[in-house]
């Protein structure tokens, strides 16, 4: 990993700080794609998941007193039925199949979010299918937020509650991710250096990203969830082909 790669690093990682304290997710899905442009995927995935522990639970501590508590043990106990799977994946799969999963999954999850479905009535089987992908994601490629944006949004949780409620499901499911990859050898000597460069611009893209919280509030914000997503999708495919 030469110094290109580690400037590349540390642009993304700034953004994708940024990303996350402006909508309550997105790191990773930011992040992961374009990292991936600099270095491999395991170790882009592996770094992206260890940070995002950082800006998670820094939200989530914020706004502690708006958490959906239920909401998140819901989401989180499906969500480790589907790790077991994940990390095999991180140890074994395609990584091309599955980004072509993903961003091809993420788009259709946008146009049922601007179509407005609403899943209140069957919020158990969505709970489900929901949290067992993102537990799926959270071990093999980190990129776990488009399922438990879906379940929260169609709720229509205020955004400081979704913020605070998506970042707590994220540090649950995260510490389980970590804990079972680095098991399995996925924290590198790449992922530490690659690490080495990543505080100073996380803070300061994540002091940016909070600053213009404010300014996004209602459809707004939903505005920029939907177009995130959209940009997720896109780059995902790219990268598969």
């Amino acid at each position: 990993m030469g110094t290109g790669d580690l400037i590349v690093v540390a642009l993304v990682v700034g953004i994708g700080a940024c990303v996350q304290f402006l909508t309550g997710f997105g790191f990773s899905l930011t992040a992961v794609p374009l990292l991936a442009l600099a270095i491999d995927v395991r170790t882009a995935s592996m770094l992206a998941a260890v940070l995002a522990m950082f800006t998670s639970t820094a939200q989530a501590w914020l706004g502690r007193e708006l958490i959906d508590w239920a909401a998140v043990k819901r989401i989180s106990g499906w969500g480790l039925l589907g790790t077991p799977a994940g990390l095999w994946l991180f140890q074994n799969g395609g990584e091309r199949g599955l980004r072509l999963f993903l961003g091809v999954s993420t788009l259709i999850l946008v146009a049922l979010l601007i179509h407005g479905i609403d899943l209140s009535r069957v919020s158990a089987r969505a709970d489900a299918i929901a949290g067992i992908a993102a537990g799926v994601l959270t071990t093999s490629i980190n990129t776990n937020g488009p399922p438990m944006v879906f379940v929260l949004q169609t709720r229509r949780l205020t955004p400081q509650a979704f913020r605070a409620t998506i970042t707590a499901a994220f540090v649950v499911l995260g510490v389980v991710g970590i804990t079972q990859r680095v098991y399995v050898g996925g924290m590198t000597d790449k992922v530490w250096r690659a690490m080495t460069v990543a505080p100073p611009s996380m803070l300061i893209g994540g002091l940016t990203g909070f600053r213009l919280r404010p300014r996004v509030d209602g459809p707004r914000f939903n505005r920029a969830i939907q177009a995130l997503l959209v940009v997720a999708g896109v780059s995902a495919i790219a990268s598969a082909l």
